[in-house]
């Protein structure tokens, strides 16, 4: 079914397919294959000498963000049109991070990270981009596995340390104070690794299922902190949603509600527009994660939603093909560029982590 869409569009782009039905509904057309392939150049052409993406203020998270844009569309290292790009995001993010005592398997910065750079973000992003990489390169002799296995490792570590008692993390490894997207970065890496066959103590796992259901009320709105409180949001609720995904909870009757919160804000309407500021109401992220969480409800309402978010990215990508607007005024626009290209090629199936329970 992959191979058959993905066909389908190239062909489409040689000018050979048929059109379309009136009104099917489509989850790779050639505008969006169009739109992809720009975005995509556009991150090849960004990319700086040492591997990594973004201006400055978020290095770590803004390289795995740009080298999971890549990996949704299969292109992996050594192999394929953007090989080159994926492995020098690997051998960046290996250079990040920690290599004894307590700081050992830390993906980070140091003190080099501009202001509003969360460690445990970029920590969590990065896990998950490795993870999925080893996950997807196991058998390629020429891409040196047991490195990247052992940085998952340490990574993983360091998330079942610094998890909080009451199940969520912190902005750095500290198990004092908890938050909920910081949350869904440290699920998004445990579930990726799981997935790669690499150890995650199942306890970890079961406190941060009580985290988030304690965090999301009956009507499926989910909440900055357990331990401050704090409003609840469209991209809380959204990262919410696919933790919920993420630990497996499919039956769980907050992430309908959640869901269906979500459908009463489709991109592009009301509020929910990539015109708002760098910290106006988090665009990228919060579709991102609504995007993956109405993918798992699938049907009607992953039809209606994903219909609209690609409309509104198609309409607001430059000509350059990256994404300029939202939080790429704040981490820059290869920020916004990864976020939009993962959500685009989300139907392409090919991460592990976006797969369907029932694929």
């Amino acid at each position: 079914m992959v191979l058959a869409r993905l066909v389908a569009a190239i062909v489409a782009l040689a000018g050979a397919q048929e059109a379309p039905v009136q009104g099917a509904f489509e989850e790779m057309t050639v505008e969006q294959a169009r739109a992809i392939q720009k975005g995509l150049d556009y991150l090849a052409r960004t990319q700086t000498k040492n591997g990594s993406w973004g201006n400055g203020a978020a290095p770590v998270a803004t390289t795995a963000i740009a080298g999971l844009a890549f990996l949704a569309g299969g292109h992996l290292p050594e192999r394929s049109r953007y090989g080159e790009h994926v492995r020098r995001a690997v051998q960046y993010l290996l250079s990040k991070r920690g290599r004894s005592g307590r700081g050992r398997g830390y993906v980070n910065e140091g003190q080099s990270r501009g202001a509003g750079g969360s460690g445990m973000h970029g920590h969590g992003y990065a896990i998950l981009f490795l993870a999925e990489v080893y996950g997807m390169t196991g058998s390629m002799p020429e891409v040196d596995t047991e490195t990247l296995k052992e940085a998952v490792t340490d990574g993983i570590h360091v998330i079942e340390a610094a998890q909080c008692a009451n199940g969520g993390w912190n902005y750095e490894p500290n198990p004092n104070f908890d938050e909920g997207s910081v949350t869904v970065t440290q699920v998004q890496a445990l579930r990726a690794a799981r997935n790669a066959g690499i150890k995650v103590n199942p306890q970890t796992i079961e406190k941060a299922v009580e985290y988030i259901n304690k965090s999301t009320d009956a009507a499926g709105q989910t909440r900055y902190s357990l331990t401050s409180g704090g409003h609840s949001s469209f991209a809380l609720t959204a990262a919410g949603m696919s933790v919920l995904n993420f630990l497996g909870q499919y039956n769980n009757d907050k992430i309908k509600k959640g869901c269906d919160s979500l459908l009463r804000q489709l991109p592009g309407q009301g509020a929910n527009n990539a015109n708002m500021g760098a910290w106006g109401g988090w665009y990228f992220y919060g579709n991102y994660y609504a995007t993956l969480a109405l993918y798992q409800m699938g049907n009607e309402s992953w039809r209606k939603w994903f219909v609209a978010v690609r409309a509104d990215l198609l309409k607001t990508q430059s000509p350059d093909g990256a994404w300029k607007n939202a939080e790429s005024g704040q981490y820059g626009e290869s920020f916004g560029t990864g976020f939009a290209l993962q959500i685009l090629q989300i139907p392409c199936r090919y991460l592990p982590i976006y797969q369907r329970a029932n694929d």
